[in-house]
């Protein structure tokens, strides 16, 4: 398998690399193999160095990937090398001296679909993700993305 790396880099800045990327699996994805692909993911990263957080939705999935350089790019060799995954695709790679996502080892959601509101304005993160779009486009869901998760978990923590 080939990995599509049309992916628009920053200069360097420091000493981690941020990368997200989305794929396809092969098969439909049951909640059993969700906890499998988390519970390896989460075990490897830790090990590895690696943090970031793993979304799901209408059969599509996007990660966000920080941490060691060569520890990122031999996990996107893996990815790549997976049967599992089709169309795997490198959205955007930075180097970055700050971690998004430093409190998860491999954080996960499965993000809703925004209804259309008829409002000028609204995006939907995930389709700004998966739908082609330039770097601005990308990078701009990206973060709205680690924001949308961190408030998230925060919700769920100060809940329980």
């Amino acid at each position: 398998m080939t990995v599509d790396t049309e992916a628009h880099a920053s200069p360097e800045i420091g000493e981690l690399k941020y990368l997200v990327y989305t794929s396809t699996p092969v098969r439909k994805m049951t909640p059993a193999d969700l906890e499998s692909i988390l519970f390896t993911s989460r075990e490897r990263n830790r090990a590895a160095g690696i943090t970031g957080v793993l979304l799901f939705r209408n059969n599509c999935f996007i990660q966000f990937l920080e941490g060691p350089p060569a520890e990122i790019d031999r996990l996107m060799t893996q990815i790549a090398a997976d049967d599992r995954h089709s169309r795997v695709r490198v959205l955007l790679t930075e180097s970055t001296s700050e971690r998004s996502f430093a409190d998860w080892k491999m954080g996960f959601g499965i993000p809703t679909e925004t209804r259309s509101t008829g409002v000028h304005g609204v995006r939907d993160s995930f389709n700004d993700l998966t739908g082609g779009g330039g770097y601005d486009v990308v990078r701009q869901a990206a973060e709205d993305f680690s924001i949308w998760f961190k408030v998230k978990e925060r919700s769920i923590s100060t809940s329980t």
